[in-house]
């Protein structure tokens, strides 16, 4: 089966750029600190007032928040690290980051935080952390490198700065942003593209395109308006960054690595979901809206579109269902389970999903490929297995892979 013709994922890595945080005590910080966002505003500054506001405000995390039953920690690099929280007297003291750049709140008159345009310089100086981490030691630089994000933009970008910190004046830059959480599979479409297209060129070799994640929701926390939706986005979403490559398969098997061949790509809008799905910049930080009626619509369209991936692929979905590994995007605690039942698969099928999102929660579009490396990297996995990843977002969009192990 081995073809030139086909792509291949491989050499996928992930950074952390802060230690994640118990789901637990990003709940309790959460709530205290959007009590006394809502005293400040109510001019509550008695003890006595603001204990009854944090204990309504308690209550209220408790209810919409995702348990800690679901999701066990999080990276939340705008978020204060535990060195700088202390408890007394039944109250949190809450000390500013040492670095001024994450420190969103700074202005206590200002009870929505950092404005826009400071928040986006702010994840500037992480991003172009995440690519000197990720670049450090290489030498070798792609032939196109891929920026995926939905939660910062920037001209000149983290990308750009970092190919030219390097001097590779060769590799293309290419921004996918604001997509959401199916981003990931956009950007491998484009990088598939590349590669086609190289190959009509004169002289062509093969090629390496590099796909980077940075996803940083943590910077768009806010607690002004704390709606039971506002409540489950601040305690699903996690940072997530990503790195992986795209070559050709023949490329990939001389650096002797191991992938994940790329046999079908599909993305479409799903009718009547428009309005399902929102994530729109606001004056201080990104506002998402979500329906209630998505994980419907989601589950409404599922098997014909895994039915239509695996047809492009000149393959049938019922014939080779019992043996497949799922990557399936957790958009929310029951998302993955929804969808195993409406295709009639077994527990350990998604098994691979799950464990990233309780391990790490919803890090946007860097989740999917974090679980295609789960499951590279599984020796449970073995070459030959089939792997179908999925993934939705705006639109609404439907986004799915079908890939083998090799």
């Amino acid at each position: 089966m081995t073809n030139r013709r086909y792509a291949a994922l491989g050499n996928f890595s992930f950074v952390e750029m802060a230690k994640p945080t118990p789901q637990r005590l990003s709940i309790e910080i959460s709530a205290y600190a959007g009590a006394r966002v809502q005293a400040f505003m109510g001019g509550v500054g008695d003890k006595e007032g603001f204990r009854q506001i944090y204990k309504t405000m308690r209550e209220r995390f408790e209810k919409f928040s995702v348990p800690p039953s679901h999701v066990k920690r999080r990276q939340l690099v705008f978020f204060p690290r535990m060195e700088d929280i202390r408890f007394e007297n039944g109250e949190f003291d809450i000390a500013e980051p040492a670095q001024a750049y994450l420190q969103l709140f700074k202005d206590r008159t200002e009870p929505r935080g950092a404005d826009i345009a400071l928040r986006h310089e702010n994840f500037g100086i992480v991003v172009e952390e995440v690519f000197d981490r990720f670049y450090r030691d290489a030498d070798q630089p792609p032939d196109d490198l891929i920026h995926v994000t939905c939660s910062g933009y920037l001209a000149p970008s983290p990308a750009q700065k970092l190919v030219v910190k390097k001097g590779w004046f060769e590799t293309r830059v290419t921004h996918s942003y604001h997509m959401g959480c199916y981003g990931a599979f956009p950007a491998i479409r484009m990088a598939q593209g590349f590669l086609s297209s190289a190959r009509g060129e004169v002289g062509a070799r093969l090629r390496q395109v590099d796909v980077v994640h940075s996803e940083v929701p943590s910077l768009h926390r806010h607690f002004v308006d704390l709606s039971p939706q506002d409540i489950l986005v601040m305690s699903l979403f996690a940072d997530g960054f990503v790195k992986y490559g795209v070559y050709p398969e023949e490329l990939l098997r001389r650096r002797d690595l191991p992938g994940l061949r790329i046999l079908a790509l599909d993305e479409r809008l799903l009718p009547d979901s428009l309005d399902g799905e929102s994530w729109v910049p606001g004056p201080h930080h990104f506002e998402m809206s979500m329906a209630i009626t998505v994980p419907v619509v989601i589950k409404q369209n599922v098997a014909s579109f895994v039915d239509r991936l695996f047809t492009a692929a000149g393959l049938d979905f019922e014939a080779q269902k019992d043996r497949l590994v799922f990557a399936i995007h957790p958009g929310g605690p029951q998302m993955i389970e929804h969808i195993r039942a409406e295709l009639g698969l077994r527990p350990e099928q998604v098994a691979l999903g799950a464990k990233v999102f309780f391990e790490k929660g919803n890090m946007s579009s860097a989740t999917v490929p974090l679980v295609l490396k789960e499951i590279l990297d599984s020796p449970d996995v073995a070459a030959g297995t089939k792997i179908v990843a999925i993934g939705f977002g705006p639109g609404l969009t439907i986004a799915g892979l079908l890939l083998e192990k090799i």
